[in-house]
């Protein structure tokens, strides 16, 4: 009786160390998962909740820690009087509203662990910042970043891109009030594969009919930040990786969201196969004006319930990128998630790298350091909800928040094999402040080119390819800091109706200030029809490792249709105008040399083009060149020797276009 009671005590403690409002929401935490916790995992397993790529990605099958809490421990909670709000799995835990009474009734349950208030966050309102006056800056990055391109640049982003590593096959959940993204020029181009109004149960992320204005404001300008694409106007770091969307955080007087949804959220996403997260939200006061706080010592890493469903994410392989907050530079200022151990919390600089003087400040209570890096978050460009072309500069952690989650979206890209540990580490040890962090910058400023190579080499994970009439050019980076073994980069392919074979890739671009060996490599498959179904794969080596793009090959394969030309950001790579270069060697002597070659330029989009040579009095002598050629350089061996000595002209035609050049024939 005495254990009971004692039990009962301490369990009011917990519930009664802050006041109560009449129906104030809490969460109920369980001690266990209750005693048919092996039977309820079979069946778990077998509806597949949790799906499989998401199983594939943390490398095991569910757990007891994937189960939700047992049906039986809710029903009692709910016996009590209280109203099941939400329940989290990860959390082994329900929200409930409940008055005084009630919660003591809960708090009488043997198999209730602790019960904590549920709380809100106050997001600081927007710092206007002057919308800039100067026209984008012209680059001679592969795509035109517009107004864009400060805000990525300053990371290093853009290099990044330029070696078509995009987020191509990464998955990124979305944690934020909403988001308007289906109109917009720079947003409705996004891959969006679900979307969850955690609020309101259903699959609308935009305003529904008695919601402010605002309430999917905040979202929309994070989303794009990360994912727009409006080529001369926003390009997101990510822009090429796969999307889902959670509407988690309820707008009212007081821009209020409740730690329930986000943890409701944030298990949606990673049972979709998120493997990085980006929330631009936080949380330090309760609406009774209770809260977290650094002088009580919450922000120890497991106080908090996102903090600890944040870490939960992170042990199922999820990159979780969160922001620090809005609430000025003295010291503890931080709010929850960012004092998670092992996740990316983010603090905000100027485009100088300035920390700016909103940007929260750490230490966490048990004395890490935080932020983890900085990103920028002063004037950030992004798309806004108010039309489909409308653009303007906003201040915050949130806005560093999703260029920090895409810059650890590239490095996962590159290389999905990476914990999330290690995806953070990479991101810290290659920051401008990585000999000293502290608790203003943390490790410092994001270089994105520094982290993706971080661990070792990478190849691009959004080839190219060129369609030239007949045949199909691969074009692919590969990187590394140590020597690349040029003959081992090769093109692997399956086609319909052919054999699956392997071609030679050879190093056409070499690239400066990496391993000798890197650059670009291109290769060309074998002649098939126009139609038919390609799945191909680029196989590197060097000093260190084999890797291959995609990770993963062959079960994994890049896809194309014979036919298909894709060269966004790779554009800058191809002729501009029809050139036609001077033959080498010249002159040429048959009887030294077995041929002499002809190199020539196609522009986009490619076209008919015909090379022919003609002699002194204009009389065509033989044709080189007759049919289609795609976007590209090409090379042709004329090895004519029947043809006396002399002066020679070959004619590079192509529409009105005519190029000529004169040749030297020496018998």
């Amino acid at each position: 009786m005495t254990k009971h009671i004692l039990f009962l005590v301490a369990a009011l403690l917990l519930i009664t160390s802050a006041p109560l409002a009449a129906q104030q929401r809490h969460w109920v935490f369980f001690r266990d998962r209750g005693d048919d916790a092996a039977e309820r995992l079979v069946h778990f397993a077998a509806e597949g909740v949790v799906s499989a790529d998401a199983l594939r990605k943390r490398g095991r099958d569910v757990t007891i820690g994937d189960l939700p809490p047992s049906p039986g421990y809710v029903a009692a909670v709910k016996a009590t009087g209280a109203r099941i709000a939400t329940a989290s799995r990860w959390l082994n835990a329900v929200s409930v509203d409940a008055g005084s009474s009630v919660l003591e009734r809960i708090a009488a349950l043997p198999f209730v662990q602790r019960i904590a208030p549920v709380c809100s966050w106050e997001q600081p309102a927007p710092l206007p910042a002057p919308f800039a006056s100067r026209p984008a800056s012209l680059s001679s990055y592969g795509l035109d970043y517009g107004f864009s391109l400060e805000q990525l640049e300053v990371m290093r982003v853009p290099k990044v891109h330029d070696i078509w590593i995009d987020g191509t096959g990464i998955t990124i959940g979305m944690l934020d009030n909403g988001y308007r993204w289906r109109g917009h020029e720079a947003m409705r181009v996004i891959d969006v594969r679900g979307e969850y109004d955690v609020i309101n149960g259903d699959t609308l992320t935009e305003n529904e009919e008695g919601e402010p204005y605002g309430q999917d404001s905040h979202g929309t300008v994070t989303f794009s930040a990360l994912a727009g694409f409006r080529q001369g106007k926003l390009i997101g770091p990510a822009f090429n990786a796969a999307f889902y969307l959670a509407k988690t955080e309820v707008n009212n007087s007081e821009t209020q969201i409740e730690e329930d949804y986000w943890v409701q959220g944030i298990e949606w996403l990673t049972a979709r196969g998120a493997s990085i997260v980006s929330a631009s939200l936080g949380y330090s006061d309760w609406d009774d004006g209770t809260g977290y706080s650094y002088e009580n010592g919450d922000f120890d890493g497991h106080t908090a319930v996102t903090t600890r469903a944040a870490v939960e994410a992170m042990r199922r392989g999820v990159v979780v990128v969160t922001a620090m907050g809005n609430e000025g530079s003295s010291v503890g200022s931080l709010i929850a998630p960012a004092d998670a151990d092992s996740i990316i919390a983010v603090g905000a600089v100027d485009f100088a790298g300035n920390v700016a003087g909103f940007s929260s400040r750490g230490p966490t209570n048990d004395f890490r350091i935080k932020p983890d890096i900085v990103t920028p978050g002063v004037s950030v460009y992004s798309a806004t909800k108010s039309g489909e072309d409308t653009y303007s500069r906003s201040n915050g952690t949130s806005m560093a928040t999703p260029l920090a989650a895409g810059v650890a979206a590239l490095v996962r890209s590159a290389r999905p094999e990476l914990t999330p540990v290690q995806v953070r580490d990479a991101l810290r040890a290659t920051a401008d402040n990585a000999d000293s962090p502290n608790n203003a910058r943390g490790w410092g400023l994001v270089d994105a080119w520094d982290a993706l190579l971080h661990h070792g080499m990478v190849i691009s994970t959004n080839p190219k390819i060129i369609w030239d009439g007949a045949q199909s050019t691969i074009m692919a980076y590969v990187i590394s800091r140590s020597p690349v073994m040029r003959n081992q980069v090769s093109l692997k392919y399956e086609a319909e109706g052919m054999a699956p074979g392997s071609v030679a890739m050879s190093l056409q671009t070499p690239s400066s200030g990496v391993g000798e060996g890197s650059g670009l490599y291109v290769g060309m498959l074998p002649a098939m029809a126009e139609g038919t179904k390609v799945r191909f794969s680029v196989t590197a080596s060097d000093a260190a490792e084999t890797r291959t793009s995609p990770y993963g090959a062959p079960e994994l394969m890049h896809e194309f249709t014979a036919g298909e030309t894709r060269l966004l950001g790779a554009e800058h790579l191809l002729p501009s105008s029809l050139v036609l270069y001077q033959n080498y060697p010249n002159p040429f002597s048959p009887s030294e040399t077995a041929s002499t070659f002809i190199r020539y330029e196609v522009p986009l989009p490619g076209g008919a083009v015909r090379l022919e040579m003609f002699d002194a009095l204009g009389r065509r002598v033989q044709t080189l060149v007759d049919g289609f050629r795609g976007a590209g350089v090409y090379a042709v061996a004329f090895d004519n020797t029947a043809l006396s000595s002399g002066v020679y002209y070959y004619v590079l035609t192509s529409g009105e276009t005519q190029v000529l050049r004169r040749m030297l024939i020496l018998q």
